[in-house]
């Protein structure tokens, strides 16, 4: 009886709210929405995801392909490279760094003209050294920062990790330790 009882009430349900057969039907796939429908589920997929207390790995997840569905949908559209560089970030932080690095290679092949191709670049080299711990590659993609932005404040940030890219993660901060000392120093024999 409540088998028969369910289906009829989801009928009448839906006849009263008035969706009909000539309604379209809601879709799950973002990449059927148009564009300002998909940037409208993503800014409402982002107020969820980052209203969060505690990491949400799978909204982070549905997140990142959301953004590669809309560029793969209108990559075109002036977001197209905008939720690419989210992704590129989002792909960081689920611990997937070459996924990152490829984003962030996408990002540089097909919007050569972005407005923020100078952080694109210089987070892509941050990536292969910080996450992927490839120190040649490193200090080529943070040449390449300072090569194509020699006055983009992030050329100067590529120099100084050029010149730390020799040093284990403990020597940096032992360096960084005594660094601070001194200064310490400095302004306690000045006051």
């Amino acid at each position: 009886m409540r088998t028969l009882l369910l289906p009829g009430l989801l009928a009448l349900l839906i006849t009263a709210c008035g969706g009909g057969a000539t309604d379209a039907p809601p879709t799950d796939d973002p990449a059927k929405l148009a564009a300002p429908e998909m940037g409208a589920r993503i800014r409402a997929m982002e107020d969820t995801l980052f209203a969060k207390t505690v990491f949400d790995r799978r909204g982070a997840q549905a997140l990142l392909d959301v953004y590669k569905a809309f560029a793969k949908a209108y990559s075109t559209d002036s977001m197209a490279p905008e939720y690419l560089f989210r992704a590129a970030g989002m792909s960081k932080g689920l611990g997937q760094p070459q996924d990152a690095v490829q984003l962030y290679d996408r990002i540089i092949k097909e919007y050569p003209k972005w407005g923020r191709l100078a952080d694109t670049y210089y987070l892509r080299a941050f990536t292969i050294d910080a996450d992927l711990k490839e120190k040649g590659r490193a200090k080529t993609a943070y040449e390449e920062v300072i090569a194509r932005f020699p006055d983009h404040r992030f050329a100067q940030d590529a120099k100084a990790m050029i010149q730390n890219l020799h040093y284990t993660d403990e020597e940096l901060i032992e360096r960084f330790r005594r660094m601070n000392d001194s200064i310490d120093a400095a302004k306690a024999k000045a006051s």
